[in-house]
């Protein structure tokens, strides 16, 4: 992440914890202790009443009140909020589930239309369903550890896929595919692609799916004919946006 956005991250973590360390800071950030120090000190700079041990591994906390004015969410971090109200109402009604669905509508309402264009596009490509079936939960194991970085990545650049992929009866192919879409079926989920191979729709459950990898050299645009043919005759499915 660029400097900016990483000064904003630091200052939301610091007003969501009462006391935290530099080495945490630096483990969740993805930089190292020398390099929140500096950041620390550019934050005290602008006004922030940031205290605490110095040093490496020293206790840091944010002095005073720690209200937000403002709130920088990424459109991947909406759509995670977003489709984590989606899988509650899917699963069951819990409280508060039908406010989180309100919020979320007056956080897109809110942002700005070219961001909000790209939450709408990006979240018609995901599709919430009842939950998977007795038989599938039983038989669905994790995904790999890797698998989700990578596949959010693709999905969201419009980049191809290779990966080797387990079917029902055992038998491992090689894959290469362009993921179109994505469909939940808690806590079981699904690619909707377009295999390059067959230049058809296929759908492939996540934890069949081994040594996932993205394909630099392969870009593409979304396309609603892919979708519409994997689930467009699905009873109970329907996308996050409309």
């Amino acid at each position: 992440m660029s400097r900016a956005v990483r000064l904003m991250e630091l200052a939301d973590r610091l007003r969501s914890a009462d006391t935290t360390t530099v080495g945490t800071l630096a483990h969740d950030l993805g930089v190292s202790a020398r390099t929140v120090l500096r950041d620390l000190a550019t934050l005290r700079e602008r006004g922030m009443p940031i205290s605490g041990e110095v040093g490496p591994g020293g206790g840091v906390r944010l002095e005073g009140s720690r209200g937000v004015t403002a709130v920088h969410l990424g459109v991947a971090e909406i759509v995670t909020l977003w489709l984590a109200a989606q899988l509650a109402r899917a699963g069951s009604e819990l409280p508060w589930s039908s406010s989180a669905s309100r919020a979320l509508t007056k956080l897109l309402a809110s942002l700005p239309k070219p961001r909000a264009a790209q939450l709408r596009a990006l979240s018609r490509r995901v599709f919430v369903g009842p939950m998977a079936s007795e038989a599938v939960r039983t038989s669905a194991g994790p995904p790999p550890a890797e698998l989700l970085r990578i596949f959010e990545e693709a999905f969201s650049a419009g980049l191809g896929l290779r990966f080797a992929y387990r079917d029902r009866e055992g038998k491992v192919t090689a894959r290469r595919v362009e993921p179109h879409g994505l469909l939940v079926q808690s806590p079981v989920w699904y690619v909707l692609a377009r295999d390059l191979e067959k230049g058809e729709p296929r759908m492939f459950r996540m934890d069949r799916i081994r040594a996932p990898a993205k394909l630099e050299g392969h870009a593409f645009r979304p396309d609603r004919a892919v979708l519409d043919a994997l689930v467009g005759d699905m009873p109970g499915f329907s996308p996050l946006a409309t």
